[in-house]
């Protein structure tokens, strides 16, 4: 039998279920939950965080439709402009009697109350990685759209590649801190499995494949790759037409002093004519 949940009072990052009104989802709506399940908003890495229900079995044990609820709530996170996207991922993974559903923001785990600690280690430690990947992506996603307009004023003979000079000095910083971001990321994503497996490492194992996890992590390399070399060159292409610069003024300097010199020279040989 299915109850309203109790509604969360926030302790800390922690919410815990002390009183029994009905719960609500992010929309304000009745989320029909177990009366035991409880909702924590838990911080992750770059200032992001998550929605993560709990829901024991012992009360029910009926892991079939509690797991098709606990997916009901999770999926009412997921706008339907961003269903089918990376954005609005909704994956549902079951495990030697449990269940858990995740999309980005939410997530929600299912099983023995022995097993809910380790699911929930499992789930906000995938959560982190995949929230920071998910950010060096949407941030590799503006480098490149820019990269074009940046390789074709590159190129350009008047004023324009000096004065995107500080935008590309810039970017490439940009590009650097997400190179930065995907190589710290490449050990954890690309670990082999672990031996013996556990409830935690496996479920984090089949999280990392269903969300493509290492297809995106090399994709989003190789992207970074492209956007720095563009950087590159065109800082160097930049670098270039400052130096061509500084030679024609340093040039232009030195005709005009030898113009003078060659000015005062022939003053003097005229007053000294004169003089004679």
């Amino acid at each position: 039998m299915i109850h309203p949940a109790g509604d969360t009072t926030a302790v800390g990052s922690r919410a815990t279920s002390d009183a029994k009104a009905p719960a609500t989802d992010g929309a304000g709506e009745r989320s029909p939950l177990p009366a035991d399940a409880t909702v924590e908003r838990l911080p992750l890495s770059g200032g992001d965080a998550i929605e993560l229900l709990s829901v024991p079995l012992s009360a029910y044990g009926d892991v079939t439709t509690l797991a098709t609820v606990a997916a009901g709530w999770v999926a009412r996170a997921v706008s339907p402009a961003e269903s089918g996207t990376g954005a609005g991922t909704l994956l549902n993974v079951p495990l030697y009697g449990c269940h858990v559903a995740w999309s980005p923001g939410r997530a929600a785990v299912v099983g023995p109350p022995a097993k809910l600690g380790q699911l929930r280690e499992s789930v906000v430690e995938f959560a982190t990685r995949e929230a920071r990947l998910r950010d060096a992506e949407h941030r590799l996603a503006g480098l490149l759209a820019g990269a074009e307009d940046d390789a074709t004023v590159a190129f350009a003979v008047d004023e324009r590649p000096l004065a995107r000079r500080a935008g590309l000095s810039a970017r490439y910083r940009e590009t650097v801190a997400c190179r930065r971001q995907l190589t710290e990321l490449a050990p954890a994503i690309h670990a082999p499995p672990v031996h013996p497996p556990t409830l935690a490492n496996q479920l984090g194992e089949r999280l990392r494949d269903r969300a493509r996890l290492t297809e995106r992590l090399d994709h989003a390399l190789d992207r970074a790759d492209f956007v720095e070399r563009v950087a590159e060159a065109c800082g160097q292409r930049t670098a270039d037409v400052a130096s061509a610069r500084r030679h024609l003024a340093l040039e232009w300097t030195i005709v005009v002093l030898l113009l003078a010199q060659t000015a005062m020279l022939t003053v003097e040989l005229l007053t000294a004519r004169g003089g004679s």
